[in-house]
C-alpha cells in the first residue's frame, strides 16, 4: 500500500461525536452574534485581526512572538497572531487529542488531510467546507487545481492546503563529474544506468588506484523501498504501489514490471555494484556515503542538489551531483514522478463564525504574498540577505538571528505555492539554480501523479502495515538472493486471493469514483 493511502475507522467515530457536541455549543453562539448582522458580509474591519493558530514546529526553538521578521510579517498581513508552536515529533498525537476534544485554534494545521480521524470530522461537518470561497480570493484560488483536488474529501475543500511544489521530490541525483572522467554519458534507460554504476564501481572515478566506490547507495525501511523505490517506480510507470490499468487502480506487485524491477535490482547486488547492506542503512548513512565521495548515485529529491555537491567539494573540488531529468521506462516513455502539491493543511472550525472564517481566508490568502513568502524564507532584507547575481544570500548577521530555525517554523504558515521551491537551496550558485529550474520545467509535461493519492479504505486502517511489511520483506529476500524470483511468484500468486489485500484494491477502487 503506498504510505499515502489512509482509511477510517469506527472508533474515529465515538471522537468525532465529542468534538460535534462540543462544536454545536459554540456554533450556536457564534451564529447568534451574527444573526441579523450581515454575517459573511460585512467589511473587514481596518484594524488587524486576530487569530489562534496551533502550527507545526520544525525548528529546534519555537518563534518568539515578538520576533522582528514574525512582527512584520504581522505587519504586512494585517495580523495579531497567537500561535501555539508544536513540536513535530509530538504533534501528531497532540492533534488527535485536541481534534477529539474540540478545543481546536480559529486555524488548526493537520499532517496529513487523508488522516481517518480528520476524514470522519470533515464529513460530519467539523470544519468549514471552503469550496465555495477559495474563488474570492487570489492567490488561494490561483494555487494549481490538482493541490485543491489532491487535498479534498468526498469532492469538498475542508481546509487550504499547505502549498509545495508538483515537481522536484522525486528523483535520483549521481555524479557527474565521474562520469565525465569515464567517459560515460547521462543515462536514459535503465540498462544505461546499470552501466554508469557499475563503471563507477570498477572504473576507479575517484582516480586513487583503489577500488573503493559503490555505484549505487540506497536504504529501504520496513513497509517500502526507500530511496531505492525510484527503480521500481521507473520500471512500473508510477511513483505509488498502484498503477491505473483500463481505468482500475491494479497493485504493482501484481504487474510483471515489478519482477523486472526485482531483477534489476538483484543484479546489481549480486555484482556488487549496489551497497550490500542496503537492508540495515539509514537514510542518514545512504547520504554520508554519497556526500563522502564513497558512492556515484542515490534517489533522492531535487533540493539537496547544492548540499551534496557543496559538500563533496571539500573532498573533491570538482564535484557535480548531477539530478535526472528522467529515466525511461519498459514502456519506452520517460518517467518522473509528480507530488501531490501540498503538505498538510489548515482547518478553520465550524465554531468560527462565517465572517470571521472569511477573515482568515483573507489572513491566508496574504500569508502567501510573495513579500510575507521572502520574509519568511530569508528574514529581513539587507540585515539576513542579500541579493548575488540574481540570488538570495544570506548574511553573517543571519547566522546570529538564527533565520534558518526560524524560518522553518514561519514556513509551516507562511508558504506560498513555488513551482521552482525545490530548486533552491541556501548558497547555490546562479547557474546550478538555473540548471534545476530547466529540470522542473522539462518535467513538467510528463511527470505523473500517484494514482492512488488519497483515496480512502477502511480495510488497510488495520490490515496494510502488516501486508506492507509482508511484501517490503519478500522484496528485500528477494534482491538479496535468500528467496529466488519464482518464489516471488509464488508470493506475488498468494496475495491475489488474500481476502484483505483483494478487498483494499476494491475499496479503493470505490474511493477513486466518488473522490
Amino acid at each position: 500500500m503506498a504510505n499515502k493511502i489512509t482509511m477510517l475507522s469506527v472508533a474515529t467515530v465515538l471522537l468525532v461525536s465529542s468534538t460535534l457536541a462540543a462544536c454545536s455549543k459554540e456554533s450556536s453562539t457564534a451564529g447568534n452574534a451574527g444573526s441579523g448582522t450581515g454575517a459573511g458580509t460585512t467589511a473587514a474591519p481596518a484594524g488587524p485581526v486576530e487569530i489562534s493558530i496551533f502550527a507545526n514546529q520544525q525548528g529546534a526553538q519555537a518563534v518568539d512572538p515578538s520576533n522582528p521578521v514574525l512582527q512584520e510579517i504581522m505587519k504586512l498581513t494585517n495580523s495579531k497572531l497567537n500561535i501555539n508552536w508544536v513540536p513535530f515529533n509530538t504533534i501528531n498525537e497532540k492533534t488527535k487529542v485536541m481534534l477529539a476534544s474540540g478545543d481546536l485554534a480559529e486555524l488548526t494545521y493537520v499532517g496529513n488531510p487523508y488522516d481517518a480521524q480528520v476524514v470522519q470530522m470533515s464529513l460530519a461537518g467539523a470544519f468549514w467546507d471552503i469550496t465555495p470561497y477559495i474563488k474570492d480570493y487570489k492567490n488561494l484560488s490561483s494555487m494549481p487545481q490538482i493541490i485543491w483536488d489532491n487535498a479534498k474529501v468526498k469532492g469538498k475543500n475542508y481546509g487550504v492546503p499547505r502549498p509545495r511544489p508538483l515537481d522536484g521530490g522525486w528523483g535520483v541525483q549521481l555524479r557527474k563529474d565521474w562520469m565525465d572522467k569515464l567517459g560515460l554519458k547521462v543515462p536514459e534507460t535503465m540498462d544505461d544506468v546499470y552501466n554508469v554504476i557499475k563503471a563507477f564501481t570498477t572504473g576507479d572515478p575517484e582516480g586513487n588506484g583503489k577500488a573503493d566506490t559503490i555505484g549505487l547507495v540506497g536504504d529501504v525501511s520496513q513497509e517500502t523501498m526507500g530511496s531505492l523505490a525510484w527503480v521500481e517506480n521507473v520500471f512500473n510507470g508510477t511513483p505509488g504501489s498502484y498503477k491505473l490499468v483500463n481505468g482500475q487502480l491494479v497493485p504493482v506487485i501484481f504487474e510483471p514490471t515489478e519482477r523486472k524491477a526485482l531483477e534489476w535490482l538483484k543484479k546489481a547486488y549480486d555484482e556488487k555494484v549496489l551497497v550490500q547492506d542496503f537492508a540495515v542503512l539509514k537514510s542518514t548513512q545512504s547520504r554520508e556515503q554519497y556526500m563522502g565521495n564513497k558512492a556515484g548515485m542515490l534517489g533522492s529529491a531535487l533540493n539537496p542538489q547544492w548540499l551534496f555537491t557543496d559538500a563533496m567539494r571539500k573532498i573533491d573540488p570538482k564535484a557535480d551531483s548531477y539530478p535526472l531529468t528522467y529515466l525511461i521506462g519498459p514502456d519506452g516513455k520517460k518517467f518522473a514522478g509528480k507530488d501531490s502539491g501540498l503538505l498538510g493543511m489548515y482547518v478553520i472550525p465550524k465554531t468560527v463564525p462565517e465572517a470571521k472564517m472569511k477573515q482568515i481566508l483573507g489572513f491566508m490568502d496574504k500569508a502567501m504574498n510573495e513579500d510575507v513568502a521572502d520574509l519568511a524564507n530569508y528574514g529581513l532584507k539587507d540585515k539576513h540577505y542579500t541579493i548575488v547575481d540574481g540570488v538570495k544570500v544570506p548574511t553573517e548577521q543571519a547566522k546570529t538571528d538564527n533565520i534558518p530555525d526560524v524560518s522553518n517554523n514561519l514556513l509551516q504558515i507562511f508558504n506560498r505555492y513555488d513551482k521552482y521551491l525545490r530548486a533552491f537551496y541556501s548558497g547555490i550558485p546562479k547557474e546550478y539554480y538555473e540548471r534545476n529550474k530547466k529540470l522542473i520545467d522539462d518535467r513538467t509535461s510528463f511527470s505523473v501523479v500517484d494514482p492512488a493519492y488519497g483515496l480512502i479504505s477502511n480495510t488497510a486502517l488495520t490490515a496494510g502495515p502488516d501486508l506492507n511489511k509482508k511484501i517490503q520483506d519478500m522484496k528485500v529476500k528477494v534482491i538479496m538472493g535468500k528467496e529466488s524470483l519464482a518464489a516471488w511468484d509464488d508470493f506475488v500468486a498468494k496475495m491475489k486471493t488474500d481476502s484483505n489485500f483483494t478487498k483494499i484494491t476494491q475499496e479503493l477502487n470505490e474511493a477513486q469514483k466518488t473522490k
